[in-house]
């Protein structure tokens, strides 16, 4: 299955809209230098990411966070892990609303993210709770079946299709049979003239961008052999540009 391209340039099957096609974990080390990098400069656009990235700020932008824990729901015994979890926003919020009694886990391929992550935990006094760690989302250090839930958050579009491919499958290796996988991102704007401001400014800082549809995700989870999978968190992000949203909850079946 290959993603629609809404870049406005042709793009042939399974290749990035940065400046080549790279290798799986290439990809991913392509975007967390590219962070890196960003979060380092004295720019507007630097200032304006480091603003929207802070715990506190951060719910504004992923408002179905707020209603999740009562969705899955999620339980104070829950090993949860946020893949791609930047400065550890949803962790905090989730651990001051469920009061998890173990440790939940959060992953991101970037070192300043995490960096900048373990010291948002570390002023709240969560490190027994919340642990953060630099990895691949191809790779997850997690052991078969462990994870109760997992979340996946404006992440994906970092993704060409066969690392995303790589990432669900290794989701549902490291889900329990009926763990839950919580997954949103921007989508395509239905507007030309939208979707040419909104790829501008999701690429801010970033080389790689692909949006997908609704449907598209779907047929992702589909194939990666999620079932139950129930819209979550479809709307708008940006209200001023208008940035559309897609994202659903799956469930790890016990078969296959």
């Amino acid at each position: 299955m290959a993603h629609s391209d809404y870049s406005g340039s042709k793009v042939g099957k399974g290749v990035a809209l940065s400046a080549a096609a790279v290798p799986v974990a290439d990809e991913q080390q392509e975007t967390a230098h590219d962070y890196d990098e960003w979060l380092e400069r004295d720019s507007l656009s630097a200032r304006w990411v480091r603003f929207w990235f802070s715990p506190k700020r951060t719910l504004w932008l992923n408002t179905p966070v707020r209603a999740l824990a009562a969705r899955i729901p999620l339980q104070s015994t829950d090993r949860v892990l946020d893949l791609g979890c930047g400065y550890a926003g949803l962790l905090i919020y989730l651990h001051r609303k469920i009061r998890f009694t173990g440790t939940v886990e959060g992953l991101d391929c970037s070192a300043r993210m995490v960096e900048r992550a373990r010291e948002e935990i570390r002023v709240r006094g969560m490190q027994e709770h919340v642990n953060v760690r630099q990895g691949l989302a191809t790779e997850l250090p997690y052991a078969d079946a462990s994870l109760d839930a997992v979340l996946c958050t404006y992440v994906i579009k970092h993704l060409s299709d066969e690392p995303l491919r790589t990432v669900l499958r290794e989701v549902r290796r490291v889900l329990k049979p009926g763990g839950r996988f919580c997954v949103w991102e921007a989508a395509p704007s239905r507007h030309r003239f939208m979707q040419v401001w909104n790829l501008k400014l999701l690429r801010l800082g970033v080389s790689v961008v692909h949006l997908r549809t609704a449907a598209e995700l779907r047929g992702f989870l589909e194939a990666a052999g999620f079932s139950d999978i129930q819209p979550y968190g479809h709307g708008l992000y940006y209200f001023y540009p208008p940035l559309p949203r897609a994202g659903y909850i799956a469930t790890r079946s016990a078969e296959k």
